[in-house]
């Protein structure tokens, strides 16, 4: 029968409801392949990849949204229970930076199977991803608790403040100061800078200059306060002292950003020593409780 003419728009509704329907039964392969034979005879091989191209998108673009907000520790807790073949799918549908750190995290003995199966991953039919999606949706909101999950949004904001460089850290402060004065005044408590390192007593100080480097020190106190000074020099031999007060003086000019490295280094030595109780950082936080 003569159709006659048919326009481009009632094509694309037509193509793109028959590969959806076509689709939903699972058997892409060969619904893609055909489909791409007629497209290619009517349309010519540039038309036909944009069309393909466009009817695969959405299915690609929506698979997993729900991963997308959680970190890859949690990922991997909740994946480990599932068959390799889903995990696999799943891992291929993310962002490989992000897939390969998950992997990682997965159990030892599932890591090279799941890495082999995705591997072998040609054409997964998009039935079948919507199906896996649901699941992951439905089980994720099964696990949730019915109550919103203790964020402590406070402590990540300081801890996020924390890793920049000391411009951007003041700006965001400043600016949050500006909006929310309190606000600013309780994550300022949480933060852990160099100048709290006043904060520690003699003897964790020492603990502290343990495991730091001579080398990281004098470049550490380059910009330190005079107070921060005092107080790491004091704790140290006077042989030792005087060297890095040597080591300070000829010590020439440095990038900014190299003593703030060297900075949050000793902080993140400090830290360690506090999370594990073998530091006290008095009037950090909260009411202290020293026994």
């Amino acid at each position: 029968a003569d159709l006659g003419g048919v326009s481009p728009e009632t094509m694309g509704k037509v193509t793109e409801e028959f590969y959806r329907t076509a689709a939903g039964g699972g058997h892409t392969g060969p619904v893609e392949d055909y489909l791409q034979k007629v497209l290619s005879k009517a349309l010519g091989p540039g038309k036909t990849a944009w069309i393909m191209d466009h009817l695969r998108k959405p299915t690609e673009e929506a698979s997993f949204s729900a991963l997308k907000f959680l970190d890859n520790k949690t990922i991997a807790n909740f994946l480990k229970a599932e068959h390799p073949q889903t995990i696999a799918v799943v891992l291929a549908h993310l962002d490989p930076l992000q897939a390969g750190a998950v992997l990682t995290l997965l159990p030892e003995e599932i890591q090279a199977d799941v890495a082999m199966r995705m591997a072998c991953l040609e054409n997964v039919p998009p039935g079948v991803i919507k199906e896996i999606d649901e699941i992951i949706q439905h089980e994720l909101q099964a696990a949730a608790p019915s109550k919103g999950a203790d964020i402590r949004g406070l402590d990540a904001v300081a801890e996020m403040l924390n890793q920049l460089n000391k411009s951007t850290e003041l700006h965001i402060l400043s600016r949050i100061e500006e909006a929310n004065p309190e606000m600013a005044s309780n994550i300022r408590q949480l933060m852990f800078t160099f100048d709290d390192l006043v904060l520690v007593d003699d003897r964790g100080m020492q603990q502290i200059l343990k495991e730091v480097p001579n080398n990281e020190l004098v470049l550490a106190l380059k910009t330190a306060s005079e107070p921060v000074k005092d107080k790491i020099l004091k704790n140290m031999s006077e042989r030792a002292a005087q060297m890095i007060t040597e080591d300070l003086e000829a010590l020439g000019p440095v990038r900014l950003s190299d003593v703030e490295k060297a900075q949050k280094a000793i902080l993140k030595v400090a830290k360690k020593l506090e999370d594990e109780g073998k530091i006290i950082l008095a009037g950090r936080g909260g009411g202290d409780i020293v026994v």
